[in-house]
């Protein structure tokens, strides 16, 4: 293989992983007794003769803020951690570090060294993912690859204040930026759409605990296009899967992900909510 295809699969490889990025969700677990109390806590319990088709319930009391949302809980300083299984294994710390009347950061630092940072819009409770991950742009870094990327572009939810079995949503996002490889730059632009389904709640064991936790499926389709040294080859179109539960009132606890002959899992190790 030559060195410039090769340097265009490393393109197309960090555009997919900044994708399949912005379609995880954020996490966070607390248990029954003390909701203050968060490290490896036991499964949520849901209020008896609860409906199984209703997932998520609009708060009691009028939020506080956009950003309250029953499947997520937007605190800063809540930490949860995850083990990541599949062909690049690593470990990573979710931290929210920053909130603001209707918008939130988050930060992931992996065992690898890599520190990806991420904006979230929020409208009633609805989250909005914005930035892009920079996991893939330090996984080629010893290739002499360097990826800034920006969102320029973005409609839909990534996830809903209020979710039903059977309900359906949607995300659309495009990112453009710049690849650095052996001194050679190249343009890149990915665009991908989300379609995701809420499947109802199932019991999930994870290290941090079992939980009762609702089933989400999103099916991603991009499309990518590399330009390098005057040269553009044809778009790449590419598909994947991800299965992702949440805890209600308690957040993100797993994802499985397929797609392109790559599979991956992402669970919750341990957890902190202030």
């Amino acid at each position: 293989m030559s060195n410039h295809k090769l340097n265009i699969l490393l393109v197309v490889a960090s555009l997919t992983a900044a994708s399949l990025s912005c379609s995880l969700p954020s996490s966070g677990i607390q248990p029954n007794a003390n909701p203050e109390s968060t490290e490896n806590a036991p499964a949520n319990e849901l209020p008896p003769g609860a409906p199984t088709e209703s997932i998520s319930q609009p708060p009691a009391t009028a939020p506080s803020g956009h950003c309250d949302n029953p499947l997520l809980p937007v605190k800063i300083g809540a930490t949860w951690n995850y083990k990541l299984s599949g062909p690049y294994p690593d470990t990573f710390t979710r931290t929210i570090v920053s909130i603001e009347e209707s918008s939130f950061t988050d930060q992931d630092t992996f065992g690898s060294g890599t520190v990806r940072t991420g904006k979230w819009n929020c409208e009633n409770g609805n989250l909005i993912a914005l930035n892009p991950s920079a996991t893939a742009s330090a996984t080629v870094s010893s290739a002499g690859q360097t990826s800034e990327f920006t969102t320029t572009s973005q409609s839909g939810v990534t996830l809903p204040a209020i979710i039903n079995s059977g309900d359906t949503w949607s995300q659309s996002t495009t990112i453009e930026g710049t690849n650095l490889i052996s001194g050679l730059t190249a343009q890149a632009k990915n665009e991908f759409t989300s379609n995701c389904t809420a499947e109802g709640i199932e019991a999930v064991t994870v290290p941090a605990g079992t939980f009762d936790a609702v089933k989400i499926t999103c099916n991603t389709n991009m499309t990518i296009t590399v330009q390098m040294e005057g040269i553009s080859p044809p778009p790449i179109s590419m598909s994947g899967t991800t299965t992702s539960w949440y805890a209600p009132g308690v957040g993100w606890i797993k994802s499985l992900g397929t797609g392109e002959d790559v599979e991956y899992t992402i669970e919750l190790t341990s957890y902190t909510i202030p």
